[in-house]
């Protein structure tokens, strides 16, 4: 009879995908705040397979991150795509995205984190990895455009990527620093009005909402401007 470690090893190699079971294990250590002590060797213990059978699908850890980023991509990007309405009006849709990426913040804090901490080199992305990363992005790109259309305001590629990173940046700041407890700790430091520390989520949404109208405000002030020149 075999040993039991020895049954459990074996079990590992031909039950399911050892490649997902090495991601949802990498996954695990995330959620549960190990990055620091995530290694190929980690792994394969927690999984249950030699360190040569990782190697087997992950030539070394920058090729693991690479794989668990472009899950997580794809998990955001369905949880976004699940929250869409299929609104016609642009934005409306580009509220909904932003709504979006803030409940992921939410729902998914350490994955949120994890996905947003830091980037991988340009030489080691995939066109995998390309396509899901600037999925949701190049979707709200999209839907600054139809709101310059909408409006009928002349614009140049540049001012449409430009106001795109604007809404991106100003939301992830946002939910970054609300989420982190700055706002709120700022707001109490300096006994500004309690609604303004956004400890409710009605309260980011509403920020949200006035964000994305300051976007469609300043493309028409940018029409105003144009038309006095």
């Amino acid at each position: 009879m075999l040993p039991e470690n020895t049954i459990k090893n074996t079990q590992s190699y031909h039950h399911g995908n050892v490649k997902e079971a090495l991601i949802n294990a990498a996954l695990n250590l995330i959620e549960n705040n190990q990055l620091g002590v995530l290694s190929l060797r980690r792994l394969a213990k927690e999984v249950g397979v030699t360190p040569s059978a990782v190697y087997n699908h992950f030539a070394d850890k920058e090729s693991l991150m690479l794989a668990i980023k472009i899950r997580l991509y794809e998990e955001i990007n369905l949880f976004f795509d699940a929250r869409s309405s299929g609104a016609e009006d642009p934005e409306q849709a580009l509220l909904e995205i932003c709504f979006a990426y803030f409940h992921f913040s939410q729902q998914q804090p350490a994955r949120f984190q994890f996905l947003f901490s830091s980037t991988l080199p340009t030489e080691q992305s995939t066109p995998e990895f390309i396509k899901v990363s600037c999925h949701s992005v190049v979707k709200a790109r999209a839907l600054v455009y139809k709101i310059f259309q909408k409006y009928q305001v002349p614009c140049a590629e540049a001012d449409v990527v430009n106001t795109t990173l604007l809404i991106w940046s100003q939301l992830h700041g946002m939910v970054a620093l609300r989420n982190s407890g700055s706002i709120p700790t700022a707001v109490a430091y300096q006994d500004w009005p309690a609604s303004c520390a956004l400890t409710q989520n009605e309260e980011v949404e509403m920020l949200i909402r006035n964000q994305v109208k300051g976007t469609v405000g300043a493309i028409l002030n940018k029409q105003h401007a144009d038309s006095h020149h």
